[in-house]
């Protein structure tokens, strides 16, 4: 077709944090194309979704816990 389109929506997924400088570095970056919408998602939006839709998590989602046979820890 040879033309030009813009996009009308953009998301953007990590599996880490996306810190709040990122979000509006990128917003503005993507801004400058005239993207209507910018959606970020990252891991804990994708943990609470699992949560939310009642579905169980994927393995290795969370650490592994620990022992709790080692009673020598006093928690105070």
């Amino acid at each position: 077709m040879n033309r030009r389109v813009l996009v009308d929506h953009a998301f953007i997924v990590a599996g880490g944090e996306i810190t709040k400088q990122a979000k509006n570095w990128l917003g503005e970056r993507l801004d400058a194309t005239k993207r209507s919408q910018v959606m970020f998602m990252d891991r804990d939006d994708m943990l609470n979704l699992f949560i939310v839709t009642n579905l169980p998590l994927p393995k290795g989602a969370l650490p592994p816990a620990k022992a709790s046979d080692d009673f020598d820890d006093i928690p105070f």
